[in-house]
């Protein structure tokens, strides 16, 4: 340690404005008053520098060079922050926020984790394209107006399903088959069936009662 800190308090270090013309890799070309540079970014500096940007660089005597920062650039457009490696960004007390006018893009190639006590989304309208999806929970309440779905199947698998409506259509085109173990309809007022055929099969007693039986 000893000998590493003689080693810097040797070495002269220059500040000087210099402009980017290229890079390459980690490495950026830069023209400087007295010539052309090879420069590293220094791991401060969060901005991308691009060709055209104004920086400021550190020189030591040695020929080390480091982008401290990007101090203008040449054209207004996209600022690029880029790291190497895992980042982790950690507020100890307080709350984080991320705020755009125009949109905020979230872009990776693999997973993506949420954790939280609580998620609270608000939009005026959203699209949610996913391949496969599965949910577990323990309580499940909406307010909707308006559903639609269209699909190819429907399974549903309950224990218990209740239903209250003002009014219920329903159209099948061709088949529909109900077996229970019990069945019961309470009518108040008029229960009509109709069909071309109609077939009525018990195995053993039926049952008709009513203050006056019209057939045929």
């Amino acid at each position: 340690m000893d000998n590493l800190a003689r080693l810097f308090k040797k070495e002269h270090v220059y500040l000087e404005y210099c402009c980017v013309t290229g890079s390459e890799g980690r490495f950026f070309t830069l023209e400087t008053a007295s010539g052309v540079l090879t420069a590293k970014k220094s791991v401060n500096c969060l901005v991308e520098p691009l060709p055209g940007d104004t920086v400021l660089i550190s020189q030591t005597d040695s020929g080390r060079c480091y982008i401290l920062g990007v101090l203008e650039r040449a054209e207004e457009g996209r600022s690029t922050i880029v790291f190497d490696g895992d980042v982790e960004l950690k507020t100890r007390d307080g709350r984080f926020m991320i705020a755009a006018q125009d949109g905020i893009d979230l872009v990776t190639a693999k997973d993506t984790s949420m954790v939280s006590a609580e998620l609270s989304v608000n939009s005026m309208q959203a699209e949610v394209n996913i391949q496969h999806l599965s949910v577990f929970g323990m309580f499940l309440q909406g307010q909707i107006e308006r559903i639609k779905l269209i699909g190819q199947a429907c399974d549903s698998f309950f224990e218990r399903v209740f239903q209250r409506v003002k009014r219920s259509y329903r159209r099948v085109e061709e088949l529909e088959q109900l077996r229970a173990g019990q069945l019961s309809y309470s009518v108040e007022k008029l229960m009509s069936l109709r069909g071309k055929y109609s077939v009525l099969t018990a195995e053993e007693d039926v049952h008709i009662d009513g203050d006056k039986i019209l057939m045929g």
